[in-house]
């Protein structure tokens, strides 16, 4: 079957199960809802085959309950698609275009990714590691799956993007490479864009598409560090001596702007967020089904924005609570949180696996990382230039009965007071201190600041003045049109120069060499334990090897994953960088039952080597240890 088709068949089971999300009809409504129900519900049938494993049943019981308890539960109203009138606007056209180019580095990357029976490439360092999740979770009978980049590991992550190509690689229509650049990344970026306009109709109905639906889906400024501090200077130099330079430098920084964010677990969130602030605006026409297992679930798309979204929305639901004393308000926080709390439990506690980092008290975490990059300005102004159009209605705002707005600004605020009061303490053997990646909370509060925006503006969209509200839109335009204009330009590189995209990696060599080594049984060891990209800067994470096809690494990523044995085998695989051959290594393959040699020819190796030979090319040479 062509993956193609495959891929639709797996989205169309999503479909069905999402019925147990969004009411079967409520999709016919709009194309966005009917999007979001096929990527919930695919969501859905996913965590259901997780906890199978965690429950070590076979792996399609979880999924078949999912299917079968739907269509027992709405009857052919769950298998049957409603598509909903549509209406072409030049406004609705416009926005959709916008939209697809800012998502189109996703689709495009994912394109020159998919070919073949291996990716031909890789685009960003974590690509490779989340498709090594894929092969893993394609074979696994246990949870957390194992892990194929260190023999004896394993460790509870944020399965879910990987989950959903793993669950279509299972069912033996798509291979695992397949399933993740065919399937599941172009469905993440169309799950963007449509719930970018949900997002839009719930939350900002008065002001234009063009402006809401891109401005929804970009991610900038992150105020994980000051984008101010980046842009500034070059914007500045750039109007002093009148060259545009320093523009054509702004606008190739892929990373700084975001279009080079193309890992499934970022993209995924990237729709989690934009989703659930559709699926919370619309709640009390449409339930809060969906919302309370988007929230409650989230950690399994990404922690930390899962983390945020709950801290937001548990945040906004006392304070409506405290200000209005409705007890309602308490239901669907309650709900939030026990869902949040059983999916911690099934997937981090029960599994009993090694705890990687721990959150722990930390009086004003960000704001001192902030200070010790000299940033805290350029945050305070990044801030302030996002909220200014909201301030140019804050007066109009304030004389208006619509509260929109407020439960936004406190789920924006939720993050920011996460990131100040705690920190994730590394607890990996070797690790220790308070670490970076407690940072990535704040990635959603862009998205939720714009939200915010959107809102207040449209509150009083028809009361302020006509000047005003062109000064609001250029502000926007001022927020859409560089992120527009990156993003266009990445995916023109991508298909025009490839190999100048983001973290470029060249596989074919590699895979040749590996494809001559099985993939059952085998237990490889190299040399070489850096990863190609960026002229092979970054050590300590060959995450090919695991990644193409699937094959059981000794220890070749010591950078994500740090188990009590790791020491020891780097040291043991640094004596495959010695000069000449010695009885060490011999003793190592038997004591460890090592079976390949993967060699990284112009990289350091013995120059002599007493193995069987056989595969080589001009970069690498595959050696067979005898049994």
């Amino acid at each position: 079957m062509p993956a193609a088709v495959s891929a639709l068949v797996a989205v169309y089971l999503g479909y069905v199960a999402g019925a147990w999300l969004v009411p079967p009809g409520d999709e016919r409504t709009s194309i966005p809802w009917l999007v979001i129900r096929a990527t919930s519900g695919l969501l859905l049938i996913t965590i259901a085959f997780l906890l199978s494993l965690v429950l070590s049943i076979p792996w399609f019981v979880g999924p078949a309950f999912v299917l079968g308890g739907a269509l027992l539960r709405h009857r052919l109203d769950a298998v049957r698609v409603r598509w909903p009138h549509v209406r072409f606007s030049i406004d609705a056209g416009v926005a959709t275009f916008l939209g697809a180019i800012l998502v189109s580095p996703i689709i495009v990357s994912a394109s020159l990714m998919a070919p073949g029976d291996v990716p031909p490439v890789f685009f960003n360092v974590d690509t490779p590691y989340a498709l090594e999740q894929v092969q893993s979770l394609a074979r696994a009978d246990t949870y957390p799956p194992p892990s194929l980049g260190n023999l004896g590991g394993g460790r509870s992550y944020h399965f879910a993007t990987m989950g959903m190509a793993a669950l279509a690689a299972r069912t033996g229509w798509l291979r695992p490479h397949h399933a993740l650049f065919v399937l599941v990344l172009p469905l993440l970026a169309l799950g963007i864009l449509a719930s970018a306009f949900a997002a839009a109709d719930a939350l900002a109905p008065a002001i234009p598409k063009s402006a809401s639906v891109p401005l929804l889906i970009v991610m900038v400024p992150s105020f994980w560090y000051s984008f101010s501090d980046v842009v500034a200077p070059l914007l500045w130099t750039a109007l002093q001596a009148r060259d545009a330079a320093p523009l054509d430098a702004l606008t190739s920084n892929y990373e700084l702007w975001g279009p080079a964010s193309i890992v499934s677990q970022n993209v995924g969130a990237h729709m989690l967020v934009l989703a659930t602030l559709a699926a919370v605006a619309a709640a009390p026409a449409r339930g809060w089904t969906l919302p309370v297992f988007l929230l409650g679930t989230g950690i399994l798309v990404k922690v930390s924005t899962g983390v945020a979204l709950v801290a937001g929305f548990l945040l906004a639901q006392a304070s409506r609570l405290a200000v209005t004393r409705d007890r309602s308000a308490a239901r669907p926080a309650a709900a939030v949180a026990a869902v949040f709390l059983a999916t911690y439990a099934a997937f981090w506690i029960v599994p009993e696996t090694p705890p990687d980092f721990a959150v722990e008290p930390f009086a004003l975490f960000h704001i001192r990382r902030m200070d010790e990059r000299d940033a805290l300005l350029g945050l305070v102004f990044d801030v302030a230039w996002v909220l200014l159009p909201a301030a140019l209605v804050a007066r109009t705002a304030r004389t208006g009965s619509d509260a929109r707005g407020l439960p936004l600004f406190l789920y924006a605020l939720a993050p920011f007071l996460v990131v100040n009061v705690t920190a994730s303490i590394d607890q990996r053997p070797g690790g220790g201190g308070a670490s970076d990646d407690w940072l990535q909370v704040l990635l959603p509060v862009p998205f939720i600041l714009h939200a915010f925006v959107l809102a207040a503006a449209s509150a009083c969209w028809t009361a302020v003045h006509a000047a005003t509200r062109a000064a609001v839109l250029v502000l926007l335009a001022a927020s859409i049109v560089p992120p527009v204009v990156v993003a266009g330009r990445y995916a023109r590189v991508l298909v025009q120069d490839p190999q100048n995209g983001h973290e470029f990696v060249d596989n074919r060599a590699i895979a040749a060499a590996l494809a001559a080594v099985p993939v059952e049984g085998a237990l490889i060891v190299t040399n070489d334990l850096r990863y190609p990209a960026q002229r092979f800067g970054r050590d300590n994470r060959q995450m090919q090897i695991p990644a193409l096809y699937g094959h059981q690494a000794f220890a070749v990523n010591y950078a994500y994953e740090v188990y009590a044995f790791s020491a020891e085998r780097r040291g043991l695989q640094a004596l495959l960088q010695s000069e000449t051959w010695s009885d060490a290594i011999t003793a190592a393959a038997r004591t460890h039952g090592w079976t390949h040699l993967l060699v990284r020819k112009d990289y350091a190796h013995p120059a002599t080597i007493p193995l069987t030979r056989i595969f080589e090319n001009d970069d690498y040479a595959v050696y067979r240890f005898e049994p």
